[in-house]
């Protein structure tokens, strides 16, 4: 064997200490040399800014004031700055340079790395716990402080990683008995969560040259032809692009068309609906995780497929910060186009059988948002970025159903999707740790119906649901480790109960809108309806169709008094809060989207003798026009806006030509108390909502007009000209109000 060269080793060795000592002789000299003018120079810009800046100083008290402020700010500030730090610098140069080098270089990285919630503690306790054992095992420390520094590392150390792996510390909010056992009716359907009738069948369809699954691969049973997304998302260029190209085998120019799917065993036609997942590891394939809703569906009669998008989400050099989603919404469509193919095709095993007049889309988290694009953009003849690409989409899109979505798309500087003429449902969990604030509510709100149809809208929130388990590949974590150690599990409930409400729940919107047995929206509109088949659980409701008849929803203008409905008219009396604005999400303070009115109250004192309430006149030309209507309830949408108050009741007034019948809104309806979760272990490390706990959703509330009538035979529905909300239940409060009118 040849003996090892030392000498080139050596002469390796002793070149790079050369350049070494060259760059910082050259940076000593160099900063030897600029120091005094770069000095003086930073001086005289900083007072220059302060200068200009001191322009804006009006004080209101005098001009010599403010000249005097700006001047000892210029006079003062400098000077004592270059003090401080100059004894800062000359404190670091008393310490050991390694310890300074190590320390500081430790931070910055903590600083501007990844994940600097967790990197920059995981620091702190490094330096600290180090520096204890340092002190406890230097020669000169007395015995018995070095045990107990060691054992006091050793301790929390420990307890650092037990709490680390640990679930955390939970949240006191559960469903008491009175909130779960309020009376309501009970529906007399069969549970929608309960498989059908038919049997199911699976196959696969793709390219059939997937280099990672096999199922869209050499064992697709239908092979499928690729699409160029280019023209909306190029992935041909950048790095990070070709690294996925080599993991995938193919870019945006080639897409595949992949898609996992159930179908009922029998004649047909049957309804189709497609899922999509959302933006997850791309090597942690997402679309399996839908396999229960797909089972459950077709055994009800629907073909279900699930649509492989795994290849434009992120990976370990990021994701594409949603520009993808119009490309996913786009996706979505092409897939339709391949099942109306193969739907006019004779001899495909689909020949017939799906029924393109009625199609559900469903998505979770960013694949929410696809499916909105996706509903938006079926109709338009052209890519509206771009009018020489030409699309022929038109498929008639009955229903609409997000899970836990975002809402980035924008897609015309800052005019957001309006979803429209589809049927809607939105579902969320309290205990979502990575959509934390329910952003579809965004979605519901600007959801609108106008072509003469019966459609419907729904929004489903479940206290205790998290964002992953919705899916079963994501589970029961919503962060991949290390972020995933500083997220509270405990409170989120079983993985199988959560999807048995996403079940239940989704296959009631499907009986509704695609097979019109509008009898399964009474689970939609109040979900104690199905309370028999629901795990025990904090369920907020909203609801809307175009049978709603608005006497005022609060859109109109900035008039306190002003009603939708021309000729009506509000009075405020007695109350502590009147004030028309938005529900903040709890996120950083955006809003809702949707206006309605706070109002507050105190208990009556002295001054005020009379409880606090809230009048609606209505004029007769709103009546008259429901007198072809056969009313059934007053409805609006109501949430406890008192963070500190478990509960809040008040009286409900109808007057019909004199005669008034008041009822408390107890006597129908329990509100349910401050939804409050605890996302975090420790929000000092690491909070996802700048500690606004609670999340704040108008419930839908429904009042039977028939109760009324049946307190006094002399009150005439088609008649009522008053509605007034009385605040003489709840000692003190607040709420927020919204969309008021008929049924």
């Amino acid at each position: 064997m040849e003996a090892p060269d030392h000498n080139k080793k050596n002469t390796f060795l002793n070149a790079i200490k050369k350049a070494g000592t060259f760059i910082n002789q050259k940076t000593i000299r160099f900063g030897n040399i600029t120091w005094k003018g770069a000095s003086v120079g930073a001086v005289i810009a900083a007072a220059i800014f302060l200068i200009i800046m001191g322009a804006y100083v009006k004080t209101g008290i005098s001009i010599f004031l403010d000249i005097l402020i700006i001047t000892c700010i210029v006079i003062l500030g400098i000077p004592l700055g270059v003090l401080l730090t100059r004894w800062l610098f000359l404190l670091i140069r008393s310490f050991n340079p390694w310890f300074v080098a190590c320390v500081a270089s430790s931070l910055l990285a903590a600083h501007f790395m990844p994940l600097s919630s967790f990197s920059k503690p995981l620091m702190y306790i490094g330096i600290i716990s180090g520096a204890s054992l340092g002190i406890a095992f230097h020669k000169n420390t007395h015995r018995y402080l070095a045990i107990a520094l060691v054992t006091v590392v050793t301790i929390s150390l420990s307890w650092v990683v037990y709490a680390l792996m640990s679930d955390g510390p939970g949240h006191p909010l559960q469903v008491s008995d009175e909130w779960w056992s309020q009376p309501s009716a009970v529906s007399s359907l069969q549970d929608p969560s309960q498989p059908g009738r038919y049997t199911t069948k699976t196959l696969y369809y793709g390219s059939g040259k997937d280099l990672h699954r096999k199922e869209y691969g050499a064992e697709a049973d239908i092979i499928t032809a690729t699409v160029d997304a280019n023209p909306y998302f190029d992935q041909t260029k950048g790095f990070a692009n070709k690294i996925r190209e080599a993991f995938w085998g193919f870019n945006s120019s080639n897409y595949p068309i992949n898609g996992r799917v159930w179908y009922p065993v029998g004649e047909g036609p049957f309804p189709l609906v497609l899922i999509v997942h959302g933006n997850h590891l791309m090597h942690d394939f997402s679309d399996p995780g839908y396999a229960y809703l797909g089972e459950l569906l077709s055994s009800r009669g629907y073909i279900t497929a699930s649509i492989d998008q795994n290849f434009i989400n992120g990976f370990w050099m990021g994701d594409y910060n949603q520009s993808e989603v119009f490309t996913r919404g786009w996706l979505l469509l092409k897939h339709l186009e391949v099942w109306r193919a193969w739907n006019d095709s004779a001899g495909h095993i689909f020949y017939n059988k799906v029924d393109m007049n009625n199609i559900a889309l469903m998505g979770h988290s960013r694949g929410g948002a696809a499916i909105a694009v996706a509903s938006m953009i079926n109709k338009l003849p052209r890519y509206h970025q771009n009018g020489n690409h030409k699309f022929d989409f038109n498929f008639n899109i009955k229903g609409v159903v997000q899970i836990a979505p975002n809402d980035p798309y924008y897609p015309q500087n800052d005019i957001p999707t309006r979803g429209k003429n589809v049927d809607y449902l939105l579902l969320h969990g309290g205990y979502d740790q990575d959509m934390f604030f329910m952003l579809g509510n965004r979605v519901y709100n600007r959801w609108t119906f106008d072509d003469g149809e019966y459609h419907f809208k729904s929004a489903i929130y479940i206290h205790h649901a998290n964002h992953g388990q919705f899916n079963t590949t994501w589970g029961r974590k919503d962060y991949a480790a290390p972020m995933s150690w500083l997220v509270n599990t405990k409170p989120i409930m079983d993985g199988e109960e959560q999807r048995k409400i996403a079940g239940l729940f989704i296959s009631a919107f499907m009986e509704a809108s695609l097979q019109g047995k509008k009898e399964y929206t009474e689970i939609l509109r109040d979900f104690r309806t199905a309370r028999q088949w629901l795990p025990r659980e904090l369920y907020v409701n909203k609801f809307d169709d175009t049978q709603n008849h608005y006497f005022t929803n609060y859109q109109e203008d900035m008039d306190l008094n002003s009603t939708s409905f021309p000729g009506g008219r509000i009075e405020g009396k007695n109350l502590k809060t009147w004030s028309e604005n938005a529900l903040p999400l709890r996120d950083w303070g955006s809003s809702q989207q949707s206006l309605g009115v706070y109002l507050g109250w105190k208990a009556p004192d002295s001054v005020n003798t009379e409880s606090a309430e809230y009048r609606l006149h209505i004029p007769s030309a709103f009546m008259d026009s429901l007198q072809n209507q056969e009313l059934h309830n007053l409805f609006f949408f109501v949430c406890n806006n008192d963070d500190q108050s478990d509960s809040v009741d008040f009286t409900i007034a109808l007057s019909s030509e004199g005669v008034e019948v008041r009822k408390s809104l107890s006597d129908f309806r329990l509100l349910a108390p401050p939804l409050k979760s605890r996302l975090s272990k420790w929000d000092f490390i690491h909070s996802f909502e700048e500690k606004k706990h609670v999340q704040k959703i108008a419930q839908y509330v429904e009042i039977p007009l028939s109760a009324f009538a049946a307190d006094n035979p002399e009150f005439q529905i088609h008649n009522i000209d008053q509605i007034r909300f009385i605040f003489d239940k709840t000692e003190s409060g607040e709420i927020f109000l919204d969309k008021i009118g008929m049924n």
